[in-house]
């Protein structure tokens, strides 16, 4: 049962390392990942649903956005977004990605989108009219299976790749986001390259590649499904993940892959 708030927010842009401001009209996400580190939204919100069975929806998005953006001067870049899909389902409702999208690009600053879902190629109306957004999408594995259990409720693998072919046919800007790489899982020779593959025809800006974010209750929500899936590949992950010093010597031979 999804559980949807309409709650009102103080500010919309905020100081990041991922550009100078991110972005986020939602709190939570519906796609539900089961790697998605931004679960740790759950323990300030205090939300007594699992992680993708809430949203809070901040319904005032734009009359904020607009408010900051007469003390904000560009050009900054603003990530879209950060804990939760900016265009997951409900964004076909209520549209604030969109609008706030709009205030961003016409106010002349830069935008870097990332998303899971096709539901973007509605906006390519929008983004097509700037020079200064660059469209991108995580793409975690071509095991249509394993996505499944990583991504149940996100758009396929091969629904993103085709939103990328369109919104390059578009003279969009596209960036891809490999990962998190989960060990055992996707960050498989096989998997990466069939994932290379995948894109080696796509002209991109940039790929960006990441490890799993190891924050709070992501290897609990790993365990209940991947364990079941594959006991022996879990038992692996979870030997390199646990220990700090394990996991920093896996990540140097992930650098080194």
């Amino acid at each position: 049962m999804l559980t949807i708030r309409q709650l009102s927010c103080k500010s919309l842009l905020n100081k990041s390392t991922l550009g100078d401001f991110t972005l986020n009209c939602y709190v939570g996400c519906t796609p539900k990942c089961l790697y998605c580190y931004a679960r740790y939204m759950k323990k300030f919100k205090e939300r007594p649903e699992e992680w993708g069975d809430f949203v809070d929806v901040k319904i005032n998005a734009c009359e904020v956005l607009r408010k900051q953006l007469e003390r904000i001067k560009p050009p900054k870049e603003v990530f879209m977004s950060s804990v939760g899909d900016g265009w997951q389902p409900l964004e076909a409702r209520y549209k604030l990605s969109r609008a706030c999208l709009k205030l961003l690009l016409e106010a002349g600053f830069e935008v870097s989108i990332l998303t899971k879902s096709s539901l973007i190629q509605r906006d390519f109306d929008v983004l097509t009219r700037f020079k200064t957004v660059c469209l991108g999408m995580t793409i975690t594995t071509l095991d249509k299976e394993l996505q499944k259990v990583l991504e149940p409720y996100a758009s396929t693998v091969q629904e993103r790749l085709d939103t990328l072919k369109k919104a390059q046919d578009k003279r969009i800007k596209t960036w891809v986001f490999l990962g998190p790489l989960i060990p055992e899982f996707t960050d498989t020779y096989s998997n990466l390259e069939a994932i290379f593959k995948a894109i080696k025809g796509l002209n991109l800006d940039s790929i960006y590649i990441d490890r799993l974010n190891l924050r709070w209750q992501v290897l609990e929500a790993l365990r209940k499904s991947l364990s079941k899936q594959d006991y022996l590949k879990w038992r692996l992950l979870f030997y390199k993940c646990i220990n700090p010093q394990r996991y920093a010597e896996y990540s140097q031979q992930l650098r080194k892959k």
